[in-house]
């Protein structure tokens, strides 16, 4: 008897089967087929409404980049400007985004508002024309060239900005207005003179604003003077004297030698060609100029 209990006993370290667990196991614990069923309605009822939220949220985020992405560079300038003229107190807090413009930055806006001008010209096989009619065609698009280089050369051009950059971009500037076309009617030529008197202002004040920094002891290498002497004086034999006042104050100003120090070198080279490219400056009329 006793070795039929021996038997019968459940040797040691062996684990009990799961189902021997399940049959130890109290009945009522386990779930009902309603509680399931309603377990896992309630999940699929449930969830849903947080995942349609969820995508509903990136969807609108994907679908305001894509509308944004169809809108090429004029159009989301457009955007902007109207966002920010119809909502002024948004100006403030969009405008800290917007990074300041850089010279890299300008000459490639300038050179795409320049090639649009260009493309505007109607097409002709006797080469462009400068006549009313191609005049009524450009015009737009080279007013808005010239408004744009206008309000560059302020940006760059004020007090915070230092001297070697104004310098750098009246220079670019300058090179655009001498590439803008020449009109048959002199009247249509009126928006080119302005530009050309506005820049001249721009001029005589980056001369007379690094002359002040040079006062207040900033300090400029000789090579980058005599950059900045040449870059204005050929502009100047090229405008037929419109930047003379730049060219007196720059001689006046930075190129006048203190007392205390050894007079430079002549800034001129080529004695001989610089006096025939600035002799309008006048017998009494301190030259800065170069020929090469």
């Amino acid at each position: 008897m006793s070795s039929r209990f021996y038997m019968s006993e459940v040797p040691k370290g062996r684990k009990r089967r799961f189902s021997e667990d399940e049959d130890m196991s109290d009945a009522q614990s386990l779930p009902s087929p309603r509680s399931f069923v309603e377990k896992h309605q309630r999940r699929y009822t449930e969830r849903p409404i947080d995942i349609k939220r969820c995508k509903s949220g990136i969807q609108k985020q994907s679908s305001n980049a894509a509308l944004l992405a169809t809108m090429n560079r004029d159009k989301l300038v457009s955007l902007l400007q109207g966002l920010l003229e119809g909502h002024p107190e948004l100006r403030q807090n969009i405008m800290t985004y917007i990074p300041a413009p850089t010279i890299a930055s300008a000459t490639s806006v300038l050179q795409d508002m320049e090639k649009q001008m260009v493309d505007s010209f109607p097409y002709s096989r006797h080469g462009p024309s400068r006549d009313a009619y191609t005049f009524s065609r450009v015009r737009e698009p080279m007013g808005e060239l010239i408004d744009t280089v206008t309000q560059y050369a302020s940006h760059f051009t004020s007090a915070i900005v230092f001297p070697t950059t104004c310098f750098s971009f009246l220079d670019l500037a300058t090179h655009v207005a001498h590439r803008l076309p020449v009109w048959d009617n002199e009247e249509h030529n009126t928006m080119r003179r302005n530009l050309y008197r506005d820049l001249a202002g721009f001029w005589l004040n980056t001369v007379r604003s690094a002359a002040s920094k040079l006062q207040e002891g900033e300090s400029y290498s000789s090579h980058t003077v005599s950059d900045w002497a040449k870059s204005l004086a050929q502009h100047n034999g090229h405008t037929n004297g419109l930047f003379t006042d730049a060219v007196h104050e720059f001689t006046r100003l930075l190129l006048s030698n203190p007392p205390s120090e050894k007079p430079r070198t002549s800034l001129c080279h080529r004695p001989g060609l610089v006096d025939k490219d600035l002799s309008r400056f006048g017998p009494q009329s301190p030259v800065v100029g170069y020929a090469d």
